[in-house]
């Protein structure tokens, strides 16, 4: 506080009571205000309290750069929102709020609504593979609430491919990983109910970007959206340069991912490892 701004003449504490008595509010109220997490932001801090209640303070760091916070404002939104959790844990009871994954994972449902069929333009069958996170290097995705389909994962058995399907801007992105690149394959319990699946590829895969193309005349006069194999279109193609792929999703759905993968490719068993990754650099190459 500024002593200057204190009356000459009068009791000094009288003046210095006053002064910080009027000061206060205004503080209290401005650091409120920049203490304030937007809704897009709490959205992702949710998913990532999901995956890791106390993250370690790399990983903080690497939250705050992702979303743009100070590192300070997610330290305590992390433990505002632990405490939160431990109430609702207690009110739930132990034996409520403890959970653990079947033993048989279920297994991943083949339809999907129309609205997503439109997007992905695909004629085979496919297995929508559920997901929050996708990393490549640098480069990252995250499905948001905003964007119903920003971010979806899919393998196809007819085609013998894993595809990433990426819309932006209203403009769709993929790239399609054949099963016979796969040279190999991670499972890490990242959370309760969160898992990383990591696979390693021989060679980069194949890019698309989303096209518009006159109908042929029985189609009637709409345009006729289409993929057209392009370039490697994330940014400072990572996906060209790192054979490396993190998804993070469901630790029942992408473990069974991996597991059908193994069966329908002749790489080695899938390795498990200790929940370790969120304190890896994940922008290191393999």
């Amino acid at each position: 506080m500024d002593t200057s701004k204190e009356p000459a003449s009068g009791p000094q504490r009288d003046g210095s009571s006053t002064s910080s008595a009027t000061m206060l509010p205004k503080q209290e109220r401005e650091k409120r205000k920049r203490s304030r997490v937007t809704p897009e932001q709490l959205v992702h801090l949710e998913r990532f309290f999901a995956m890791d209640r106390s993250p370690t303070a790399a990983r903080r760091k690497e939250i705050s750069d992702m979303l743009g916070m100070p590192e300070r404002q997610t330290q305590i939104w992390f433990q505002n929102r632990r405490a939160k959790a431990k109430l609702q844990d207690g009110k739930k009871g132990r034996g409520d709020s403890a959970e653990s994954p079947p033993d048989t994972p279920p297994d991943l449902t083949t339809g999907y609504e129309t609205e997503l069929h439109n997007m992905l333009h695909e004629d085979e069958p496919i297995t929508i593979i559920p997901c929050t996170d996708l990393s490549i290097g640098t480069w990252r995705r995250i499905a948001t609430t905003v964007g119903k389909h920003d971010l979806v994962a899919y393998l196809c058995d007819t085609k013998r491919c894993l595809t990433w399907f990426i819309h932006s801007a209203g403009d769709g992105f993929k790239m399609e990983i054949p099963f016979d690149i796969i040279a190999d394959t991670e499972f890490t319990n990242a959370a309760p109910g969160s898992g990383l699946a990591s696979f390693f590829l021989a060679r980069p895969p194949t890019f698309y970007v989303e096209t518009l193309s006159p109908p042929m005349p029985p189609q009637g006069a709409e345009l006729v959206r289409h993929w057209k194999q392009c370039a490697d279109w994330t940014e400072g193609q990572q996906a060209t340069k790192v054979l490396r792929h993190d998804l993070v999703g469901s630790a029942v759905q992408l473990a069974h991912v991996l597991r059908h993968l193994n069966a329908h490719t002749s790489n080695p068993d899938i390795r498990l490892h200790a929940p370790t990754y969120f304190n890896q650099d994940m922008s290191h190459a393999p």
